[in-house]
């Protein structure tokens, strides 16, 4: 169990370093040809790094929930604390950010109870457009009674699996309505982390020739003009997690210093990228000061939320607490 649990930190502590590399985008465009290597980057990390989100999730899911048989009510709630909470208070905490620093703001907002209703209906319009995931993973979650039945036998986690696989490929990719199409796409990745964690499947990748086929694997993919996206994702999550698993008994520190607190970070992080991106439009545009500040978005994304968190960890208010994820 801790050798299981330490390379799945290792992993959370990859995944959320992807995401913060991310979303640097200095110059406010995704992907600018005039930026290649960083596009090149973005186009990457882009191509798995939610789907890897997802399947650790499933994983953990199925560790702390569906193994130990919890019962409904009580996961409902639990998941309501950890993933409602912050959604709610991180909502009001953008719209003021938005409404104060509005010249600054790519994407400014009222304050209005239209717009706000807005952001729970309809998670992508959320001022902070992360919130799109918590509300995805909360719902998939809801199904819980489910997901439970379903993986009790090899028949019925077989036809999960091709009704997952069915959602992702032909569900409409439009409807924003509580997140549906990311919902119906995402819920495959979290079912795959499910089923890697119930059957164990690690075993098989902890070698170092599992790491180089999977490597292979998905940088030919990569590589390849037009590759499916369902193939991208795939084939990355399965170089992660061999990645991981083959970096755990060599370096079982790695990313220590901040991989306990991924969801703070993916919670916080956004804000001192925003401002390293807002400052980059103010400063000549060089080599240097590109890279410099490319670095300085990747520590103050990962390092400030860290900080914060263990500030708001020695909070008595359960409360505050929970409001930022702990």
């Amino acid at each position: 169990m801790k050798q299981k649990i330490t390379w799945l930190q290792i992993l959370q502590g990859w995944s959320m370093l992807l995401v913060v590399i991310g979303h640097i985008t200095l110059t406010g465009t995704f992907k600018n040809p005039e930026t290649p290597v960083s596009s090149a980057i973005e186009t990457i990390i882009y191509s798995f790094h939610m789907p890897l989100f997802m399947f650790i999730s499933g994983f953990l899911f199925y560790l702390t929930k569906i193994s130990r048989d919890k019962a409904y009510p009580e996961v409902a709630v639990d998941k309501l604390k950890r993933l409602g909470t912050p959604f709610l208070f991180f909502t009001l905490f953008t719209f003021i950010v938005k409404i104060i620093f509005a010249p600054f703001m790519k994407r400014p907002v009222e304050l209005s109870l239209s717009q706000f209703i807005d952001s729970f209906l309809y998670p992508g319009s959320n001022p902070l457009s992360e919130m799109w995931f918590v509300a995805t993973l909360f719902l998939i979650m809801l199904t819980y009674p489910l997901l439970k039945f379903m993986v009790a036998t090899r028949l019925r986690s077989g036809l999960l699996l091709l009704g997952c696989l069915v959602l992702n490929l032909f569900f409409p990719t439009d409807i924003e309505l509580l997140c549906l199409s990311s919902v119906a796409y995402m819920l495959l990745f979290f079912c795959l982390g499910i089923l890697f964690c119930q059957h164990r499947i690690q075993r098989y990748l902890a070698t170092p020739w599992a790491l180089l086929v999977l490597t292979l694997l998905f940088v030919g993919l990569t590589l390849a003009p037009g590759c499916p996206k369902l193939l991208l994702n795939l084939s990355g999550i399965a170089f992660s997690v061999a990645l991981a698993l083959n970096l755990e008994p060599v370096v079982p520190r790695l990313f220590s210093s901040f991989r306990d607190y991924t969801f703070q970070i993916f919670l916080l992080g956004i804000f001192p990228q925003i401002a390293v991106r807002i400052l980059y439009g103010y400063i000549p545009h060089t080599e240097f000061s590109y890279w410099g500040l490319y670095l300085a978005s990747i520590l103050l994304g990962v390092y400030l939320p860290v900080l914060v968190a263990k500030v708001i960890e020695k909070s008595r208010s359960a409360l505050i607490r929970r409001c930022f994820g702990l």
